[in-house]
């Protein structure tokens, strides 16, 4: 397997910015695997929110925290366009990490 495909499968598979490392490239790997980590913690701090205003709703109307309601409010809450925010973290985490990979191929080329 070539460097630069191991590089990517990396960045693809394990953690983008992991590639980058394996490829030497360390500075551009640990700024890869910081941004993302920051990318997660914005996108986990818009979802914890979204379940903290579910149950705050929940609790108002004197829903029963069952299963059934909990399963009923999760279905509610997983629609992909109700956060403008969560969707636009979220797009650009995945084109990040697909800017990612490619970058980790093209560092390995290079060495």
């Amino acid at each position: 397997m070539s460097k630069a495909l191991k590089a990517a499968l990396l960045s693809a598979l394990i953690f983008p910015g992991v590639g980058q490392l394996s490829a030497g490239e360390k500075k551009r790997g640990w700024f890869i695997i910081a941004v993302s980590i920051l990318f997660l913690y914005f996108i986990v701090s818009q979802l914890l929110q979204k379940a903290h205003l579910a149950i705050a709703e929940m609790q108002n109307k004197g829903i029963v925290m069952d299963m059934e309601s909990i399963s009923n409010v999760s279905a509610k809450l997983s629609r992909f366009s109700d956060n403008p925010m969560l969707n636009i973290l979220l797009i650009s985490f995945i084109i990040f990490w697909i800017y990612a990979i490619f970058d980790a191929y093209q560092m390995g080329l290079k060495k």
